[in-house]
Parts: structure tokens; sequence; C-alpha cells
């Protein structure tokens, strides 16, 4: 995946890993990246540990070392508030071409906003005001998520496997104030709102749309796990858009 071909970068959301691609991936004809952000797989780190700095500085590392010169963000979820500060870094890198972000069922925050502001009033409050037990509860564990007869991963961290679905996420990104400085506001943007999404509903999704400044939407008939239950046609969005010019 180098020259000038044009490569999906896919962040996973909150709690997955880079394997919640794979069946998109299966059914999508634009060359793609899935990456594991600090925190999961074969970038083991604690969890209580990883900020957003990190989350955004691995992205970066990773369409550097894979020397990818033409390319589309495509952030889930929480990848929502990752995808723009890589952007606004890929913007100081003259050699990478950053096409479009795509936001997928995203949290989006307004300009010094944390994600957790977001949330759903209860999750918010145990965020917010159990603090110290959330951040206890992370210490110590990275997010496994591999794939049969993957290697094992090395690290003298507490490995969490339980299931398709992870249940622990880094606190520290969640409750980040997030600015929007260097983010070039002229790359074309895109939101898939999930119409069946209890987590980003459609009038949520909204307001984050309202946040990044508004987005071309592209509406999709299915829940916040769009990557499982449609994955054919997520990839389908996913390839027009990158060659949408």
């Amino acid at each position: 995946m180098t020259g000038q071909q044009t490569v999906a970068v896919l962040v996973h959301g909150g709690t997955f890993t880079s394997t919640m691609w794979d069946a998109v991936r299966s059914h999508l004809k634009t060359p793609s990246l899935a990456v594991d952000l600090p925190g999961r797989r074969y970038k083991p780190a604690d969890l209580a540990a990883v900020s957003l700095e990190d989350w955004v500085a691995s992205v970066c590392d990773d369409i550097g070392e894979t020397d990818l010169t033409d390319v589309v963000l495509v952030g889930h979820s929480s990848g929502g508030y990752v995808i723009p500060g890589v952007a606004a870094r890929l913007g100081e890198h003259p050699s990478v071409r950053l096409r479009s972000l795509i936001f997928v069922a995203a949290t989006v925050p307004a300009e010094g906003r944390r994600p957790v502001d977001y949330l759903r009033e209860d999750l918010r409050e145990l965020a917010i005001n159990h603090h110290e037990e959330v951040l206890d509860g992370a210490r110590g564990h990275t997010l496994g998520g591999l794939r049969d007869g993957e290697a094992s991963i090395e690290t003298a961290l507490d490995i969490v496997e339980n299931g398709p679905r992870m249940g622990l996420e880094a606190p520290a990104p969640l409750l980040a104030e997030f600015r929007w400085a260097g983010f070039p506001s002229k790359v074309p943007r895109y939101f898939v709102r999930c119409l069946k999404d209890k987590v980003i509903p459609p009038d949520l999704a909204d307001t984050m749309i309202a946040n990044m400044g508004g987005a071309t939407v592209v509406d999709l008939e299915a829940g916040h796990r769009a990557f499982d239950s449609h994955p054919e046609e997520l990839a389908s969005i996913i390839d027009r858009i990158v060659w949408t010019r």
C-alpha cells in the first residue's frame, strides 16, 4: 500500500480493536489499513495511562510506517474524536494527502467539550463521579482481541479477553477537553448517521455534525454496530466516498 493509491485508514471505536473492521474489509474495494490504538492487541499499554494524544500519535505513526501518501480517515464511535487530531497532524506533512474524513456513528465533541459530555446520563455520572474507581478498574490492563491462531501478546500487563466487545477502555481520552486547533476545515467531511443507533441516535448525530461545522450526511438503516450488522452496506458507503472527487 504505497504510492498514490488511496487507502482507507480505519480507526476502531471504544472497547473494540481493529478486528471490528474485518467484515467491512472483506467487502471493501478500496485498499485499507485497520489500526489498533494503544492499549489493545499488539500495542499493549496500561489503559489507565493512555491519553488521546497517544492515540493520535499512534495512528500517525502507522500511516508513516506504512508509507501511505493518499488517505481517507474513517473513525467509528470514539474514533470520531481521534481522526480530527490525526487530520491536524497530517496537515503538517505535505507528503501525505488527506482526501476526506468519514465519521461512522461517531462522537465528535465541540471545541472545549469532552467526549464524556455526550454519554447517556448514567454512564456520564459513572465516568465523572466515580472516576477514581473507573481508573482503578483500568489500571494494569490491556485488551487482547486476537483472532484465532494469532501469536500471543508479549506484555507484563493483564490481558483482558471477554469476547467481541471488550469491557474496558482508557478513561483519560473520554475526559479530555477536545480542541479543533490545526484541523484542515476544507477537507471534505462525511457522517454516516445510523438511524437505528441507540448510542448515537439521529438527533445526537446531528449535534455531532454541527460540532464539526457540518458534513455530508449518509443515512444507514443500522444500529451502532453497523460494521457487524451491515458490513457490505458500510463498505459500499466508504468506497463511494473514497472515489468521490
